[in-house]
């Protein structure tokens, strides 16, 4: 029978650890981290050139780090340029859109304020004036959007030189890591133990086959998400139905946006608009798409990188509360971590 005491003391020492990468080393290590798959996903091209032209070692790393980064920024350009021309889109239509929203906002103006008049008289009052200042001069919702699109573009503009620095630091560590594998496998070689040497590349191999399961669970979700949106929008008679639910999807892997995102905003301007059947149709849609997701996720990932999928659940969970976004990503990978040292320990 294991030990319950090691037991005990591997979980608080990978909780630590878990906490000290998210909030230290995460932030400092993540371009390098990236720089490092980058570097992976270019090894069997580099030993084609090298196999193929006998290129040198260098320029063998050099042209597949290049040709796969062209290759995935030529996807994010792809991505962002559609992304940017669906804003131009929905900005061209905002004036239209809020004028055909005039009437039902104005009716719904009115039934609120009804309904406040059967409040208590000391919250009847402060209600109406609510209200009355939501719906002030018919320009609330225009402005609102408005200084959120100027703030969401002040942003980005603002991070931009980060993230040239940020993107920089991965090409070069790319470089850097595809050029001298050799040598960084011998300078681990010369500085650790070889028993140590052996549980260190025994364990990266199974956080990589962690990692890969982790991107085919969201790869699955994303497939079952677009068959739910694809049928869906086909049976709303939506055009585009296609192109829509690949966007859809895309947006519902980032866990805090999710189909609800999209989905509920576009319901209640519909409703708005007096159309009830649509509006009622993306609320059935997201009812089935966020329980499918909710229900599968958990064994998808327990699945795929051999977790319960109770557990999987508890980590999706933590992470989420504990670190974010980042936090449903990092903490499934450190128990998993955390798994593959104590089974390791528990075999010395």
């Amino acid at each position: 029978m294991r030990n319950p005491w090691k037991l005990l003391l591997y979980i608080v020492g990978g909780a630590i650890g878990i906490w000290l990468t998210a909030k230290l080393l995460l932030p400092i290590g993540l371009p390098f981290l990236l720089g490092l798959l980058l570097a992976k996903i270019a090894a069997p091209p580099a030993r084609f050139f090298r196999r193929k032209w006998h290129f040198p070692r260098a320029l063998a790393s050099f042209l597949s780090v290049t040709v796969i980064s062209a290759a995935l920024l030529g996807v994010l350009w792809i991505v962002g340029r559609g992304l940017v021309a669906g804003a131009e889109a929905l900005v061209a239509r905002l004036p239209h859109l809020l004028s055909s929203l005039q009437q039902p906002l104005a009716g719904l103006r009115e039934t609120l304020l009804k309904l406040t008049e059967r409040l208590p008289q000391s919250l009847s009052a402060a209600a109406a004036q609510w209200i009355r200042r939501l719906f002030e001069g018919g320009s609330v919702l225009a402005g609102t959007f408005s200084e959120w699109l100027m703030g969401f573009a002040g942003t980005l503009l603002s991070l931009v030189p980060e993230l040239v620095l940020f993107l920089l630091t991965m090409l070069l560590s790319a470089y850097l890591f595809s050029s001298e594998d050799s040598a960084l496998r011998n300078c681990v070689k010369r500085w650790l133990p070889e028993k140590w040497t052996e549980k260190l590349y025994t364990i990266l191999r199974r956080l990589k086959t962690a990692v890969a399961g982790y991107c085919k669970a969201q790869l699955l979700l994303m497939l079952v998400t677009f068959s739910i949106l694809s049928v869906g929008f086909f049976l709303l008679h939506r055009p585009a139905v296609l192109p829509t639910a690949i966007l859809i999807a895309a947006i519902d892997a980032l866990p805090v946006f999710g189909v609800g995102s999209v989905l509920i905003p576009w319901s209640v301007i519909s409703f708005l608009q007096g159309k009830s059947s649509l509006g009622l149709g993306l609320l059935v849609l997201y009812a089935v798409a966020g329980l499918t997701r909710t229900a599968l996720e958990p064994r998808f990932l327990g699945k795929q990188m051999g977790l319960h999928p109770l557990l999987t659940l508890l980590s999706l969970y933590a992470g989420y509360q504990l670190f974010g976004v980042a936090g449903m990503i990092l903490v499934p990978i450190g128990v998993i971590l955390l798994k593959q040292l104590y089974d390791l320990a528990e075999a010395v």
